[in-house]
Formats: structure tokens, sequence, C-alpha cells
């Protein structure tokens, strides 16, 4: 089953790939905004892996809040001039959550394919520039931010994990691991 979505992702890609022939870049950006996160949602969900759910949840989330605190504080202007909301590009930051995610908790599963989770990730923060929706430090900030979100929460399947705790002075993070 991962092959399927595996195919799938890199379908996507393609497409997008061929976005001036059909389908436009914002078109093509948004498909993979889309496609990647529930490629990898549909890959927890059919492995029946209910940490993984909570930490691509928690990748995403993470992703996304970043990315919104950012274009309110930043007010950088789109290369069309729609509005102050470019910095940094949230379509790279959740593309590149989702392919870091699918890496991380399933990475030897997909072998061969992780180049394509990777490639489609990046030919979203292609799209977004030729939409003339970011600047190139937009997307290559989103695609950053997507990455450590990815790396903060995401644990390879059977793999240690890790626990934010309140303390009287703030928060402590744990990591803990069974040891074979």
């Amino acid at each position: 089953m991962l092959k399927h979505f595996s195919v799938l992702a890199l379908s996507l890609a393609m497409a997008s790939a061929h976005a001036g022939t059909g389908l436009k870049w914002g078109s093509a950006s948004d498909l993979l905004a889309v496609g990647l996160p529930a490629i990898a949602a549909g890959t927890t969900w059919a492995k029946k892996d209910g940490q993984g759910v909570k930490e691509l949840a928690l990748t995403l989330g993470t992703a996304f809040g970043a990315t919104e605190v950012l274009k309110s504080t930043v007010h950088e202007w789109r290369p069309d001039h729609s509005d102050q909301k470019s910095f940094p590009s949230g379509h790279t930051a959740i593309a590149f959550a989702a392919a870091t995610y699918m890496d991380t908790r399933y990475g030897e599963e997909f072998g061969a394919w992780r180049p394509a989770l990777y490639g489609a990730a990046a030919l979203t923060a292609v799209a977004r520039v030729q939409a003339d929706k970011h600047h190139w430090k937009d997307v290559l900030a989103g695609g950053a931010l997507g990455w450590a979100s990815a790396k903060l929460w995401t644990r390879p399947v059977g793999g240690g994990q890790m626990a934010l705790l309140p303390t009287p002075g703030g928060v402590a993070v744990a990591w803990s691991k069974v040891l074979k």
C-alpha cells in the first residue's frame, strides 16, 4: 500500500511539472500542498498508526502555526502585490512537513521513493515562485520550517519518543527509547 501512495506522490510531482501545459503554477502548488499531507495521512491511517497520527498532527500544526505567526509579524509584499503575507511560504512549509514526516516515520519502507517525496515538496516551492506568490527566500524559509517541524515531532516507527513536560520554571523536554 505504501508504494501506491508513493506512486501517487510521484504522479502529483509529474503533473505539476507540466503546469505550464494545462495546470497553472498556482493550482499545481495548491494540489501539492494538499496532496502531500493527504498522502501522509492516508499512509498513517492505512498502517493504523495512532502515534503517527499524533506526530503528523503536531508536525503540520507546528508548520502552519509558525508560518502564520511569521506572516502576521513580517508583512512582506508578495511579488504580485496581492497582500503582505509573502514570508514565509505556507504551501512550501506544509509540503516539506508532510514529506519529511513520511521520510522520518516510514523512511525505510519508502526506499527509492524518498526522492519523489522531496521532489514533490521542492516542486511546490518552484510553483509558488513561478505563480508570482513568493520570492525564493520565502520558499526556502517555508521549506526549513516544514522540515524542522517534522524533525521536532516525528520519530521512526519503533523509535524513541519525545515529551514536553511542564515545570515550575517553564517546560522540560524528555526523550525515551526502549532498548532491546
